[in-house]
């Protein structure tokens, strides 16, 4: 049987930079060879340049999903509450890791990212809303960010990745004639003081949840939040921390307000039972509410079914804090003092809602015509 000889090749040029160290203290080599000088003068000047930033360069590549979970487990994970923990999973699993996971993370360039954001869609074949590509961008950003900080690799690639997502980002503050449909509706609804909550103070829809006569401060005039509720393991509310530290905060309790709340249990809003609401009873209030101004608002019924609707299906209890920041605006709070308010950790969340203008503020600029002849 005829013996292979293995080809061997032999260079002009050959250099060898110690990366590391074994734990029998044995030294770690990356090999460069070359005939070309240049070229070769060009490879060990990266090298040491990668060595000196403290990039991996040897060893087998390490991929985007092994590196993801890594980041997910060390970083994130520890430090998040469960709704959020569900939103990286979903952003990994459905979005980042089936287009890029099987790559090696120093293979990745920033038209693979972009490619991933242009092609994003939701399970039905529908295009993302701007916002939900947002949560994408903002993971692949702290994804590779990390990367480099760790040494993977030396430049992120995730930067001037543009969000080029066409869906609507759907969350917006009411129209002046919304808001009052909803405070005409709110006077009689049983679910109106609940609303109130979140159009007359601020209160995102997990924060009405746990709040009751305990957290009235100054004789009822102010109203401390510092608690929220989570349904992200199932049907029954449970309590946790506010969504940032700034979201523990104090905000003025309007008085007809605070005279229609039931203070006799432990929470405002309650089941039958006395106990926090389960996401099914949320579900519900809010839609025998946006039903009740749907028909106020003229909406056509096909035996007790509405077939046309007259209030925006699209209309959430989201919607209502966004108004509660307009009106803060409206009535002349500083941006500083309404951040405080809504709960905000930064600034430019707060902004990004208090800039908002309707042609109605528009209109109510336009000087009148006792203005224009004085």
């Amino acid at each position: 049987m005829p013996t292979t000889t293995k080809k061997t090749y032999t260079y002009k040029y050959v250099k060898a930079i110690t990366v590391g160290h074994k734990p029998d203290g044995k030294p770690i080599r990356k090999y460069i060879r070359e005939n070309n000088k240049a070229i070769f003068d060009q490879k060990v000047r990266y090298y040491q340049n990668l060595n000196a930033k403290g990039v991996q360069i040897v060893g087998k590549a390490l991929t985007v999903e092994q590196w993801a979970w890594q980041w997910y487990h060390t970083y994130k994970e520890p430090k998040i509450g469960a709704s959020q923990r569900i939103n990286y999973e979903i952003n990994l699993k459905r979005h980042i890791l089936p287009v890029i996971g099987f790559m090696p993370v120093t293979a990745v360039r920033p038209f693979h990212l972009q490619q991933l954001v242009n092609d994003a869609r939701r399970e039905d074949g529908k295009p993302l809303a701007q916002g939900t590509v947002r949560q994408i961008l903002y993971t692949l950003r702290q994804l590779f960010e990390q990367a480099e900080i760790n040494g993977l690799i030396e430049v992120t690639p995730c930067r001037r990745i543009e969000n080029t997502a066409t869906g609507k980002t759907a969350r917006r503050a009411l129209t002046r004639e919304e808001e009052s449909l909803v405070r005409k509706v709110a006077a009689r609804h049983w679910a109106g003081p609940w609303v109130l909550l979140m159009l007359d103070c601020g209160l995102r829809r997990g924060e009405t949840v746990p709040i009751g006569t305990a957290d009235l401060r100054k004789d009822g005039t102010l109203l401390r939040i510092s608690s929220s509720a989570t349904y992200a393991e199932g049907n029954q509310a449970k309590k946790k921390s506010t969504k940032t530290a700034a979201g523990e905060r104090l905000v003025p309790m309007p008085p007809e307000l605070l005279a229609r709340l039931d203070q006799s249990g432990r929470y405002f809003v309650h089941g039958r039972d006395g106990k926090m609401l389960t996401l099914t009873h949320l579900r519900r209030m809010w839609a025998s509410f946006h039903r009740a101004c749907d028909r106020e608002a003229g909406a056509k019924l096909y035996r007790n079914k509405i077939i046309e609707h007259a209030f925006d299906p699209a209309i959430t209890p989201h919607f209502l804090r966004h108004t509660y920041c307009t009106n803060l605006r409206r009535l002349g709070y500083d941006l500083k003092t309404a951040q405080y308010l809504m709960g905000h950790a930064s600034i430019t969340t707060t902004a990004n809602i208090y800039s908002h203008i309707d042609e109605e503020d528009i209109a109510s600029l336009a000087p009148s015509t006792e203005q224009k002849n004085a």
